[in-house]
């Protein structure tokens, strides 16, 4: 399949490239050679990124039975909760370094629609039992990004102490919202308690048939 093949030589730059064996960490600048930038800029990762190249690693790992790429998923993801969670709220920080010190103190509602997505990918193939933690992230994503938001939209940007610092409402982050939680319904067979709704919003629909479930 061609589309199998083209994702084979992304993945030959991961191992070859992207992956740095010592920090268990992905870069996101490099030069023509695909080396990593000097200074500061080849020290720049993104939590979000190591959790969504997690998920992916795991479904190409199903599809092309490159089964070792799993070992791959479990050290971003396990870099990523170590070191690019803010403590304070428990999401998930913009950037930090390959050493984890915090380079954007910022959290956007991207990167934690990807960790839900990762700890769903990795949960139940052969690690630690990730459900209670598949919980705790989407609860953390409706109590920051989307319970304060009015109905039907979500807060992107918000700063290290939890204030939001949203002033627009991006449409790029529909796919990651939508995806994260049909995988979560999908992990849990639909079986979850509907998320509360606001007193003057109690007619509505909650999440499963939001998203056609029923």
């Amino acid at each position: 399949r061609e589309y199998l093949r083209r994702a084979a030589r992304i993945i030959d730059l991961f191992r070859s490239h992207f992956f740095d064996q010592e920090s268990w960490t992905v870069g996101e600048r490099f030069d023509a050679d695909w080396l990593p930038l000097q200074g500061d800029e080849g020290q720049w990762t993104e939590p979000g990124h190591h959790f969504e190249w997690a998920s992916l690693l795991v479904d190409f790992a199903r599809a092309s039975g490159q089964k070792d790429l799993v070992a791959y998923a479990r050290k971003l993801y396990s870099s990523a909760v170590a070191s690019g969670l803010n403590r304070t709220t428990g999401l998930a920080f913009a950037a930090v370094s390959r050493q984890g010190i915090p380079l954007d103190r910022l959290s956007r509602s991207w990167p934690q629609c990807e960790a839900v997505k990762a700890a769903v990918a990795l949960d139940g193939i052969g690690g630690p039992d990730l459900k209670a933690e598949i919980e705790a992230r989407v609860a953390r994503l409706f109590r920051w990004h989307i319970d304060p938001a009015p109905l039907g939209l979500w807060i992107d940007r918000i700063d290290e102490r939890g204030r939001s610092l949203a002033t627009e409402v991006p449409a790029s982050i529909f796919y990651h919202l939508v995806t994260a939680l049909m995988q979560y319904l999908d992990k849990t067979a639909g079986q979850v308690e509907p998320f509360p709704l606001p007193a003057s919003d109690v007619s509505k629909t909650g999440l499963r048939q939001v998203l056609g479930r029923s």
